[in-house]
Formats: structure tokens, sequence, C-alpha cells
């Protein structure tokens, strides 16, 4: 069906045909129409933007100035995942207030506080996205939802299928990332420039010499996919719902858990509701067909 459209000269097509097309299905309304989930957390378990879109939207919890990149989020906002620095729209720049994408965990009360830290907000990555055919690169943000139970559940049953999987005490654990966020703009002619979607930890106790991972055999990796939402937007009425989507998203978590208990359980939160998705369904059905990111050759 989409290859004849294809064929079909855009002059004939229908309304309802363009709706159906897969340039129209990319739009950022139709991805974000799907049935709440649950109740209780924002029907997004992934999400992508430019940069300096989300350093408009969320001015409290992101800024970018003289070349630092700063993340406010004592109360909120994002973990930021880096390496100290990035390379945003071509400039060289520090990072500031970050999770480090490579860490090592001592005890299992770091493991504990380890996983609550990274399931506590929504996970942020800076990537570097180039337009096939283009040598234009611009700076985009990768979220994770860590809120949404699939996000969740993902990560933390990749913590437990390595802890229960490796032979010795100390193992190495990476997550992956990259693969929804590559095949999504792949659909749209763009490519990921970088290779830093992921992260990773090691756990050592060091008690004695573990045969099994000095030969590599508790080295484990986990890949997190997901639906992606598009929150490009460009006229003010959509961007200041998106800002109130992330707003909700980012919102603190109270804790009800104790974090000196020394099991490997995660603490319990008490999720922010969301019942609503930055685009009404009436919008997705009649109005909203632009493309989810910028096609221009300036990008």
């Amino acid at each position: 069906m989409i290859s004849a459209m294809a064929e079909s000269h855009p002059a004939e097509m229908s309304r309802a045909d363009r709706l159906a097309s897969t340039r129209s299905m990319m739009s950022m309304s139709s991805i974000s129409s799907d049935i709440m989930a649950t109740m209780t957390t924002a029907n997004c378990e992934m999400a992508v933007l430019p940069l300096r879109l989300l350093l408009d939207l969320q001015p409290n919890y992101l800024n970018l100035e003289s070349g630092v990149f700063t993340s406010h989020n004592e109360r909120g906002g994002f973990n930021v995942f880096s390496d100290g620095s990035a390379i945003i729209d071509g400039q060289q720049c520090r990072v500031i207030n970050y999770i480090h994408r490579k860490v090592t965990l001592k005890s299992h009360i770091d493991y504990k506080d380890y996983r609550e830290a990274i399931l506590a907000k929504p996970m942020l990555f800076l990537t570097n996205v180039q337009k096939a055919s283009s040598d234009s690169v611009k700076t985009f943000a990768f979220i994770v939802n860590t809120r949404h139970p699939q996000m969740k559940a993902c990560i933390e049953g990749g913590m437990n299928n390595a802890i229960s999987s490796v032979m010795g005490e100390n193992y190495f654990l990476q997550f992956n990332l990259n693969k929804s966020l590559k095949d999504y703009l792949g659909r749209q002619n763009f490519q990921l420039t970088e290779d830093n979607l992921n992260f990773s930890f090691t756990f050592k106790l060091d008690v004695f010499i573990d045969v099994f991972f000095l030969l590599g055999r508790s080295k484990k990796s986990c890949d997190v996919t997901g639906r992606i939402l598009s929150l490009y937007c460009t006229n003010n009425e959509k961007k200041e719902r998106v800002k109130a989507f992330l707003s909700k998203m980012t919102c603190p978590l109270i804790k009800l858990g104790n974090s000196f208990d020394h099991d490997r359980r995660p603490s319990l939160y008490s999720l922010d509701v969301i019942v609503e998705d930055p685009f009404s369904p009436e919008e997705v059905a009649v109005k909203d067909t632009e493309p989810v990111l910028p096609l221009s050759s300036t990008m």
C-alpha cells in the first residue's frame, strides 16, 4: 500500500492517503497519539528533539553558555549521561553535573544508590545527527523516560539478569540505547555521527581474584529499545504544550524507600500523574502532517 502511494502523483493523492503515508505517519503528532499505557506515567518511552529547542523549553533545568552545558537537577530535571564534554552544534563544550557513562561500583550500597540515581530522572543524552547527502551536523537531545514502566522494567531487568547470570562476584554491564534512535532516524534519511548512546558500570568487589571476570566471561550487555516520540515543533502553541509535557516528566519524585537498605531491591517512588499527550487526537487525525525533524539542507 505504501509503495503504491509512493508512485502516485502528490496532487492526485487524497488527504486521507497523505495522512496515511510514511511521511505523515512519522509526524510528531501521529507518533505521540498512542493510547495512554497507564494513568500514572506519560505515554512516552523515548523522545528526540533538537538540543537548542530543549534548552528553550527547559531553561530551569538546562542551559548552555560560553561553551559550558550545565544540568540543574537538584529538584527534578534530567540525568545527563556524558564523559564530561560534548560537541554541540560544532563547538566543543564542557558538561557540568552529569552521570559518567562508565562507572565502577565497589559495594552493594554503591550498586543500589546507582540504580536509584539512574531511575530517578529521565535520562538525557547529547548526540549529533547528520542528514544524508549533507555536511550539516546538528546536536539532538535523546531522552529515555525512566518513569515509563517499560523503560524502567528494561533497565531493572538488565541489572537483575546480569546479577543472576554471572559466575563470579565481579561483572561488567553495558546498556545500549542507539538501536531505536538509529532506526528511527534512518527512516527519515538521517544518521548518527557519534557512538555515545550507551552507559555501563563495573561491579568489582576486589575481595578475591575472579577468574571469570578476568577472562571476560562476566561481561554483559542490555539493549534498551522503545518507541520514539518526536517533540520537534515550531509554532508557539505546540511549544507550550511540549514544554508542559516535559515539565511533568521532569518534576521531582518523592522517594518513599530507605536509601540505607543494603539489599539490591529498588526503592519505591510516587510517580507523577500525567494524563495527556502533548498533542490531542483531533490534531493527529486532521491537522499535523509536518515532518518530525527539519529536513532543509541546513537542518
